[in-house]
């Protein structure tokens, strides 16, 4: 079993379904103002449930990592962890719908 990390080869694919409606769900509903969905705390769900889905990828290591790391929840895993990420967005607790 694997522990996802932006070294492992499906880590493109995780982390564009967390991006998308599997996960945070991300969109920009003004020019140059992203929203989208996360629990925060330490709530990883979505994370979890791709995680799920992905052959030989262990589930308990990988969400380790992430929280050494500063992935406390969903949307941190992007923002911290992610290689590509934008440095100037937070994470913000928002209600989900």
């Amino acid at each position: 079993m694997d522990t996802m990390t932006p070294e492992h080869q499906k880590w493109d694919e995780f982390i564009e379904r967390l991006e998308g409606s599997e996960g945070c769900d991300f969109k920009e509903t003004e020019p140059g103002k992203p929203t989208w969905e996360c629990a925060g705390g330490r709530n990883k769900d979505f994370a979890k449930a791709i995680l799920e889905t992905i052959p030989n990828v262990d589930i308990d290591a990988s969400l380790e990592y992430f929280e050494k790391r500063g992935g406390y929840c969903d949307c941190e895993i992007i923002f911290n962890i992610h290689p590509l990420a934008s440095g100037n967005l937070v994470c913000v607790d928002l209600d989900r719908t």
